[in-house]
């Protein structure tokens, strides 16, 4: 099963450094997708205005990607061209200052990979450059982070890599290692099962999924009230499906393989919700769904 998602928001980027005057971008952005149950595609482009060394420019940006998921894991592969400028500046002898503003047009294809096992993530990027015009060399980076959740919602994180120019960020070229401290409003690492949905208040929902025999998974929903409930999902292809009313709760029957899935739930035809009782995280495309793991 095949849906048709499209997006559309801004960016903005302000950087001060230093040994450099503050430099800014200002970018709005469009993105078409087309999702499966397991993976997806998207076509985007962006545009607006970059300010550096007091010289403002325009800058767009082609892109064109996919992504699949099994479990914890993701593979994403994706391609960007960039045609925007950079400035340089030149101090004569008399003093004067003079900018030079040169275009650059290149395009960076990025191979990103992200597992999640129990307490423990990891990413790796691979991504090479080719250049066409201007300044900026044709080279590979690669990145490598990875997270140990010690507690829920607080993490400890590393990451060492080399990181490209971005004349539109007005980032530099350079290699980095890092340690930190994350904290997270989402929940991670293993959830405990249960065997009934926790009880919540009218006009919101709790669900569970427990497994049966032969790769059946039931899906179960306590929302207090509600004449209709409705299931959206990775495990349905992303289509609405209807639960049905037994015994006081609502019950979904499919068929699963182990691993984590997104969820989103609907009650009496009104807006989406994440169920109170999941983690919430960020989806693909910005939204915010609950997540479930199915052993």
């Amino acid at each position: 099963m095949k849906r048709v998602r499209l997006e559309a928001g801004g960016t903005g980027t302000i950087l001060g450094t230093s040994n450099y005057a503050p430099s800014s971008s200002w970018l709005a952005f469009g993105r078409a997708h087309v999702l499966g149950a397991r993976w997806g595609t998207w076509l985007g482009g962006s545009g607006g205005n970059v300010h550096v060394e007091r010289t403002t420019f325009p800058a767009t940006t082609g892109e064109l990607g996919a992504w699949y998921r099994r479990g914890g894991q993701r593979l994403t592969f994706s391609a960007v061209t960039v045609n925007t400028s950079t400035v340089s500046t030149l101090i004569l002898s008399d003093q004067a200052v003079v900018r030079v503003q040169d275009p650059v047009r290149y395009a960076d294809f990025s191979l990103i990979g992200h597992g999640a096992w129990r307490q423990f993530e990891v990413d790796g990027i691979a991504l090479s450059r080719q250049a066409w015009k201007g300044e900026l060399e044709s080279v590979p980076a690669a990145s490598v982070a990875a997270a140990w959740w010690v507690m829920p919602n607080v993490a400890i994180a590393a990451a060492v890599g080399r990181q490209l120019a971005d004349p539109i960020r007005g980032t530099v070229r350079a290699r980095y290692a890092t340690v930190a401290l994350r904290l997270s409003a989402e929940r991670h690492g293993p959830v405990a099962p249960l065997r009934k949905p926790p009880m919540v208040s009218p006009g919101s929902a709790s669900l569970i999924a427990t497994t049966l025999d032969k790769g059946a998974t039931v899906v179960l929903v306590h929302a207090p009230g509600a004449r209709r409930v409705e299931l959206m999902s990775d495990l349905t292809g992303w289509e609405p499906r209807s639960l049905d009313r037994r015994h006081g709760r609502w019950e979904l029957r499919l068929t699963t393989q182990p691993g984590s899935y997104h969820v989103r739930v609907r009650i009496d035809g009104g807006v989406w919700i994440v169920p109170a009782n999941l983690p919430r995280m960020d989806d693909e495309m910005g939204g915010t769904v609950g997540l479930i793991v199915i052993p």
